[in-house]
């Protein structure tokens, strides 16, 4: 059991979630050595404990090899073979109200539906299904290294835990899953017994993000306590352990918190009200452009978003922005100073989608002041230099320069063409070793400048 209890731990700890060995039994019944799924409902009857998540070990199992009772529960049948594996987070997910990334049972999801359609998380990307059931000898869409193999134009997380794909492959679970199962834990309430009391930090029990129109209830799982909540919400009743609160109207888009003192200590729990409220940062350089999502009177990253998406609705001057998912970053760039790209960005989370538009150009040339370039320093290597002077120098081919030192360096990271980060640097050798042929992006920020460049690897 404590090989179970580990790989959960693994598995969602990331998350802060985590589980506890709340001891064991043993079930003396022939009839349960092997376990066909009308005999499912009959075991998890047995010894069940409704303050624990209970987990049932079989020798095997006929028509599965993991199953949750159902979304929502707190019971899970597993055989032996597959306990220590990704199959008891993938059956624990469920408990946790977690469904399939293949999951049709609300629609078939795309971009535009993906917090109602689908397993309504918009951070996991559509899935057709990656079990193929009619090939005995490889019995998924994936090849030994996770790779799709379906070749049916959709683009699946194949080592996502909630996912049919191969054991081997399932390693993770993504934020947006982690926030509901957060919330399953925190709102379900025969999932309030399963909080362990003796637990040595004491945590506030309640949702991170809330509507704004919404009533929500904040409690601790044990003891007494006295709460203490922000201006912007409105309290709607206390008992000795719970406060329910609701926003003192519906226009509020920012954060809130509630709290509570317990031994001396104070809890709080940070919340976000309402749709995402954002806007873009332009930092641009030369024929470049970094963008970055910050919050509007807030830290962006406490609006529990759970899906970005950068679109290109039109462009001049051949100008590309990166196609990034659930990046709060993407670069935009073309081949002169002289283009502009009409952007449109979605940020989703709990609540609802926020829409922002943007016309992104570069900024008008200076071309006479230091600036900085990044140079190819070997065949595998490249570094950045400051360009001094550039109007006194005699030959564009050979200004004088001077290498930045690694002290200069803010922050050195390469993205591919698309928008996503390939690899980060803590010093000015900007190795390129081991990177797939394509075109690659430089960005490098040495003080309050940003330097960008394109490369081709070959």
């Amino acid at each position: 059991m404590d090989d179970i209890i580990s790989r959960l731990n693994q598995d969602f700890s990331a998350h802060n979630i985590s589980f506890n060995n709340f001891g064991s039994d043993f079930i003396d019944n022939s009839t349960y050595i092997e376990v066909y799924p009308s005999e499912f409902d009959n075991l998890i009857a047995i010894n069940n404990n409704p303050n624990a998540i209970n987990i049932y070990l079989v020798n095997s199992a006929v028509g599965f090899i993991g199953k949750a009772a159902k979304v929502l529960s707190q019971s899970i049948v597993i055989t032996k073979e597959y306990s220590d594996s990704g199959i008891i987070s993938h059956e624990m997910g469920h408990c946790l109200n977690l469904l399939h990334t293949h999951s049709t049972q609300f629609g078939v999801e795309n971009a535009d539906n993906c917090t109602y359609a689908g397993d309504q998380i918009c951070d996991t990307p559509p899935d057709s299904g990656l079990l193929n059931s009619s090939n005995p000898i490889n019995p998924y869409y994936v090849d030994q290294n996770c790779n799709y193999t379906k070749g049916d134009g959709y683009n699946p997380d194949t080592e996502n835990i909630m996912s049919y794909t191969s054991p081997n492959c399932l390693n993770h679970f993504t934020d947006g899953q982690a926030i509901r199962m957060r919330d399953a834990i925190l709102n379900t309430s025969f999932l309030q017994s399963t909080v362990n009391c003796s637990c040595s930090v004491t945590a506030l029990l309640g949702k991170e993000t809330i509507c704004s129109s919404e009533t929500t209830t904040y409690s601790i799982s044990c003891g007494n306590a006295t709460f203490i909540k922000s201006s912007n919400l409105q309290t709607i009743s206390t008992t000795s352990n719970s406060i329910i609160v609701k926003p003192i109207n519906t226009s509020i888009n920012r954060v809130a918190f509630v709290k509570t003192t317990i031994g001396g200590t104070t809890y709080q729990k940070d919340i976000w009200i309402g749709k995402p409220k954002f806007d873009v940062k332009f930092t641009p350089d030369v024929n470049y452009v970094y963008l970055e999502l910050e919050g509007i009177n807030s830290d962006i990253h406490k609006q529990n978003i759970t899906y970005i998406e950068w679109e290109t609705l039109s462009t001049t001057g051949n100008a590309n922005m990166g196609t990034a998912i659930n990046s709060f970053d993407n670069l935009a760039h073309g081949n002169s100073t002289n283009w502009i790209i009409n952007s449109r960005i979605k940020v989703v989370n709990a609540c609802d989608t926020t829409f922002v538009y943007k016309d992104i150009a570069p900024p008008v040339p200076l071309p006479c002041d230091d600036y900085y370039k990044i140079y190819k320093t070997n065949e595998k290597e490249y570094s950045t230099f400051k360009i001094i002077n550039p109007c006194l120098r005699t030959s564009n081919d050979n200004p004088k320069k001077e290498k930045v030192k690694d002290h200069n360096i803010v922050k050195a990271v390469l993205y591919d063409i698309y928008g996503n980060i390939v690899k980060t640097y803590k010093s000015n050798s900007l190795n390129i070793k081991n990177l797939k042929i394509g075109v690659y992006i430089f960005k490098v920020q040495i003080e309050d400048k940003i330097i960008t460049q394109t490369i081709l690897v070959n």
